[in-house]
């Protein structure tokens, strides 16, 4: 059940980055629109037009629906793009291949921005869940994308990570071998904190959410740490067992606590979403980490919530609309 910020009968809210957030995520859906509708004029690959078509599809619906929020909320929303961009011209030095890098690289900042938007909308849950779906069916739209891509032999692979022994069909890149120590590091950094945390915190549910998230650390530290074994990377160090509280746990407050965990988490959301779209060779390392990244948005949502019942959640100041 979603927890409203509003009481009855209290006029809906958004505060000033949320605004921004509306009108970029819209600016960003024109610009795709336009540049998809262009290059499907000179498409050879007729399932490759399909895909567009599919892409094109997505960002009309949701730039509808940002734009009855952008009149509602009396928000100035960009330009329109062209309603059908049509041309007889054939440009044979326009192929599928540089088509395809460019809708690529427009895809991959969307996600981008459309992530931020997410993380950064805090004030109106509503608004929240609209971008939280839109985020959620553009990474589909991303998979999409990159195996039809990989199918047709027009994704590049980055510089494979070289093992003194075979690792089977799915060897990881570099960059991937970097993600994969890098998830350890954080992870290793978050437990300890974590753990410190908890031996200073007071209020019995931020205790529970702290053990909680120890948990869920391990468990995919532990995974993380038997892929890394796998393709032979030299594993961080690792933090101590436990950690113990010397100091007064009178001097921390659960506020200041809480949001040290909850930057950490949107630390940690970001982090996941540049590994999947960075992860184009091994595509069982990018589910696990699309997994991870899941697991993240799910431990956001509750932390959130949480917050808002406390009142730890710094908001930004609020939009007043013009009259």
């Amino acid at each position: 059940m979603t927890i409203s910020i509003f009481k009855k009968g209290q006029k809906e809210q958004l505060d000033i980055q949320e605004v921004f957030n509306i009108w970029n995520v819209l600016r960003a859906r024109y610009y795709s629109m336009e540049t998809c509708k262009f290059f499907m004029n000179f498409v050879h690959d007729r399932e490759f037009d399909l895909v567009l078509n599919t892409l094109l599809n997505h960002y009309e619906k949701q730039a509808s629906i940002l734009e009855k929020e952008g009149e509602k909320f009396k928000i100035e929303v960009p330009k329109r793009p062209p309603y059908k961009i049509k041309t007889s011209a054939q440009v044979d030095v326009i192929s599928d291949t540089y088509i395809f890098r460019n809708i690529y690289n427009g895809v991959v900042a969307q996600l981008f921005s459309l992530m931020t938007a997410y993380r950064s909308t805090t004030t109106n849950d509503r608004i929240r869940t609209i971008l939280a779906e839109d985020l959620k069916q553009h990474i589909k739209d991303f998979e999409l994308l990159y195996k039809y891509g990989k199918l047709k032999g027009w994704q590049e692979d980055p510089p494979a990570f070289k093992t003194a022994k075979p690792v089977g069909n799915e060897p990881l890149s570099t960059t991937e071998a970097f993600h994969l120590w890098d998830n350890i590091s954080q992870r290793y950094q978050q437990t300890q904190l974590t753990q410190l945390f908890l031996g200073f915190a007071h209020d019995k549910d931020l205790k529970l959410i702290l053990k909680v998230g120890v948990k869920v650390l391990n468990k995919q530290t532990k995974a993380l740490e038997e892929e890394a074994i796998k393709f032979e990377i030299v594993l961080p160090e690792r933090p101590p067992s436990h950690v113990s509280v010397p100091m007064d746990p009178e001097s921390m407050q659960d506020r200041f606590m809480f949001n040290m965990i909850f930057k950490g988490v949107q630390d940690a959301i970001d982090l996941h979403i540049r590994g999947v779209i960075e992860s184009i060779r091994n595509d069982s390392f990018r589910s696990l980490l699309m997994g991870f990244w899941e697991d993240e948005i799910d431990i956001y949502e509750r932390m959130l919530k949480y917050g808002k019942l406390k009142g730890w959640i710094t908001a930004p100041p609020i939009y007043n609309e013009p009259q």
